[in-house]
């Protein structure tokens, strides 16, 4: 009987050992797929103040002010000289 209670025992502590071992290895995969989630979403974040940036800025060049020096200084249109007022 104390060779089967032994064995009995032995079994115990390597289940005990490998759920141990087993319980750290996830948390720390836990661990690492949070670390990974938290970078992902500073990407994430990083990337919307990047569009918000562009948004602005595109809004800012569309302007009619913008538009209309731009075409002034660099495609060399002009408002014509005489403008005829059609009223109908």
């Amino acid at each position: 009987m104390s060779g089967t209670r032994f064995l009995l025992w032995l079994v115990v502590l390597v289940a005990a050992v490998a759920s141990g071992i087993q319980v750290a290895l996830s948390a720390h995969q836990a661990r690492s797929l949070h670390t990974q989630l938290e970078a992902a979403q500073k990407s994430q974040d990083d990337a919307l103040a990047v569009q918000s940036r562009l948004l602005v800025e595109r809004s800012a060049l569309a302007a009619y002010q913008n538009v209309e020096r731009t075409a002034q200084n660099e495609l060399k249109m002009q408002f014509p000289r005489r403008v005829k007022r059609v009223e109908l």
